[in-house]
């Protein structure tokens, strides 16, 4: 897994068009301030091939969660948000506001990685 570094951000949101289009497919705890989300998205870096995107945020302090089964109703099509605040990162799916999102994570650290699409 690569960090996700503040100057970082605007490259990541690009290649991935903001997470839009794609689909949320699990959401883990790992720990109680630890989560990973796997998501599906389209990668510019790939010609706009499908790839898993999996998330991992450590130091998590604040949260809105989702059952897996209510995970594939977010609607996308907005996309996501990711933000380097000074309370710490936050992210957020289907909608371009943290808040509004209906999941929504605060969290000291974020790693990532791609992984070829797989349902």
């Amino acid at each position: 897994m690569k960090p996700l570094s503040k100057n970082d951000l605007r490259a990541f949101l690009e290649r991935f068009d903001n997470l839009s289009g794609g689909e949320l497919v699990s959401f883990d705890i790992l720990s109680p301030t630890a989560f990973k989300i796997a998501l599906t998205v389209q990668d510019k870096n790939r010609a706009f091939d499908w790839v898993n995107l999996n998330i991992e945020l450590s130091g998590v302090d604040d949260a809105k969660l989702l059952e897996d089964s209510a995970l594939k109703a977010v609607d996308m099509e907005k996309g996501g948000n990711i933000a380097f605040t000074s309370d710490g990162i936050e992210i957020g799916f289907g909608s371009s506001e943290y808040l509004a999102s209906p999941l929504h994570v605060r969290a000291e650290n974020l790693k990532y990685e791609e992984t070829s699409f797989n349902l």
